[in-house]
């Protein structure tokens, strides 16, 4: 006999569970498949008022929070109305704009944040227990993309069902992130809006300075303004990546500027113009790894004081289970530490003292002879 299922929002507790009938027998919502169903948790633990007030809440916005449910603003504003009629007190305040919420508002906010997040946890673990294995979604810059994605998909295949790598500009993979396309990422963008997301510091290093091999006897990198007259255009990083919004804010905030003709948003291609002859740029030491093919095409060097360090993040939602980070994090600094650190010093060893990998269990950032970064 075929079996039709329907839905049913059952009252329990403070009518916030949802509950599915199928031939008239009542079953909890479980078996979650992948992360994306953890990170949905609301959609299968939370009736669809609750649903669609936390979202709204989250937002500030009863027009995105239609969008999201695929209805209008007012019955968005109806299905509110009629909740806080259960509840018997306001939960937004309506003469304001954008909307806000009145203290009891706040507070029911927060208890659905912490129940969604406790069953998300809730699921990991059962997951675990069972040796049900997830879908883990990564988006990684593309610095890191060549010599530390490979490894770490190796690493974390035994403990996945399917794992699905993303290479992106930290701009793309924020965005990703956020909608939900992707689960944790790299990201070299410190300036992100952190409100929904957790951050954990992972990687430090310096800059340096890339020329092409024809100049590696110049001596025009020992200052800024002897590098206004070596002969080639600077070579502008985008700014939609996290390499390229670091140099800007760098150059600007140090009164540094230079005219440039050319902006791209790929290490392989800046490194493809440098050795040409195109030009020079400022980089690091993980993007001349990344691209071996023109460590003899090019040549790099210190740069002057001011110096400039990149620092490199694992990102996740805030309502993501803390293993999925925790675990991503150990896997990555172990291969940063075993495998890549002593490589990168060997391109700069100027920098063996500057550049630094989380140690997971002290919880500080360590370099190559494991002296911690002060203030790490």
């Amino acid at each position: 006999m075929k079996e039709h299922a329907s839905k049913e929002w059952k009252t329990f507790p403070c009518k916030l569970i949802a509950h599915r009938n199928i031939d008239g027998k009542t079953f909890a919502h479980g078996g979650f498949k992948n992360m994306t169903d953890i990170s949905n948790a609301s959609d299968l633990f939370l009736n669809k008022a609750a649903q669609i007030f936390l979202k709204a809440a989250q937002t500030s916005s009863f027009t995105e929070a239609g969008e999201r449910f695929g209805m209008t603003q007012s019955a968005v504003s109806r299905i509110i109305k009629h909740w806080e009629d259960e509840w018997r007190v306001p939960l937004f305040e309506r003469n304001s704009r954008p909307v806000r919420l009145t203290p009891e508002g706040q507070v029911l906010k927060q208890e659905l944040e912490k129940y969604v997040l406790s069953f998300g946890n809730l699921a990991q673990n059962i997951r675990q227990e069972n040796k049900l294995k997830p879908l883990i979604r990564i988006g990684c810059i593309e610095s890191l993309s060549v010599d530390l994605l490979p490894k770490l998909i190796i690493r974390l295949r035994n403990k996945t069902r399917q794992l699905v790598s993303v290479v992106g500009t930290s701009d793309v993979l924020h965005q990703k992130l956020l909608s939900g396309e992707l689960d944790v990422i790299f990201s070299s963008d410190s300036t992100v809006d952190l409100a929904n997301l957790k951050r954990q510091k992972i990687f430090q290093e310096g800059s340096l300075l890339v020329f092409p091999r024809k100049m590696e006897n110049s001596k025009c990198w020992k200052s800024w303004d002897s590098l206004k007259f070596c002969g080639l255009p600077f070579l502008k990083y985008h700014h939609s990546s996290g390499g390229g919004k670091l140099n800007e804010v760098f150059l600007d905030t140090s009164g540094i500027s230079f005219p440039h003709q050319l902006e791209v948003d790929s290490n392989s291609t800046m490194l493809a113009l440098i050795s040409e002859g195109v030009g020079w740029t400022v980089s690091r030491a993980s993007t001349i790894l990344q691209n071996k093919n023109f460590m003899d095409k090019v040549t790099y060097r210190p740069m002057p004081a001011p110096l400039l360090s990149r620092k490199v993040y694992v990102l996740a939602r805030r309502n993501e289970p803390e293993i999925l980070m925790n675990t991503f994090i150990e896997e990555a600094c172990r291969i940063l530490r075993e495998d890549i650190l002593k490589e990168l010093v060997d391109i700069a060893p100027w920098m063996k003292q500057e550049i630094f990998v989380l140690d997971p269990e002290s919880k500080l950032l360590k370099n190559i002879q494991g002296k911690p970064l002060k203030d790490s």
